[in-house]
């Protein structure tokens, strides 16, 4: 797996691409808001320090893991909406696990289906991987619904798998393979 991750990726109503400095104000809102952040497996950020910081490890995490990650944005304004990531990638198991997070103002518009169309197409076409893998919180109906539109199939349950927000949270395990993504596509895009 030797293809880099393209600088600006345009999906129709969005732009994916690397995070940049200039993110840190739109940032600072995605990752601060605790409906945003409700099921993620991390606290709220509280500071544009904080925000900052993040954008240094979202820019730099594809230079040290293998990992494709990308900001979604408007393809207007350039604002960084939300996030969605490949990654714990193995190329000899040819798999790799999926994570994305959408600014809560953005819900119901339809945007992640949009990035997650292209990122499947992306993981099982370009980079050839067989297997996509996701974990979500059992109570993220909307991100389970999400998952299985695209053919995600529920594996298991990982009982107290992530400590956040004062609590422990379990974890739905979710699987696609390229086969099952293909048969589901019937060769047409899912949108």
């Amino acid at each position: 797996m030797t293809h880099g991750q393209k600088d600006s990726i345009s999906t129709g109503r969005l732009v994916l691409r690397p995070f940049a400095s200039s993110d840190r104000d739109a940032v600072l809102d995605l990752y601060s808001d605790a409906r945003t952040m409700l099921y993620w497996s991390k606290e709220p950020i509280a500071s544009l320090e904080e925000a900052d910081s993040l954008i240094q490890k979202e820019i730099e995490w594809p230079s040290k893991e293998q990992c494709f990650n990308w900001a979604i944005a408007l393809p207007d304004s350039n604002l960084l909406i939300g996030k969605i990531c490949l990654f714990q990638i193995s190329e000899r198991n040819r798999r790799a696990e999926i994570g994305y997070l959408l600014n809560r103002r953005h819900w119901g518009k339809g945007y992640m289906s949009e990035a997650m169309a292209f990122v499947l197409e992306y993981a099982f076409e370009v980079l050839g991987l067989h297997r996509i893998e996701a974990d979500t919180d059992p109570q993220n109906q909307p991100s389970l619904a999400l998952l299985e539109k695209f053919g995600f199939v529920r594996e298991g349950l990982f009982p107290d798998r992530w400590y956040v927000h004062g609590k422990w949270h379990d974890s739905v395990m979710l699987g696609l393979l390229e086969g099952s993504w293909r048969e589901a596509r019937g060769g047409q895009p899912i949108t």
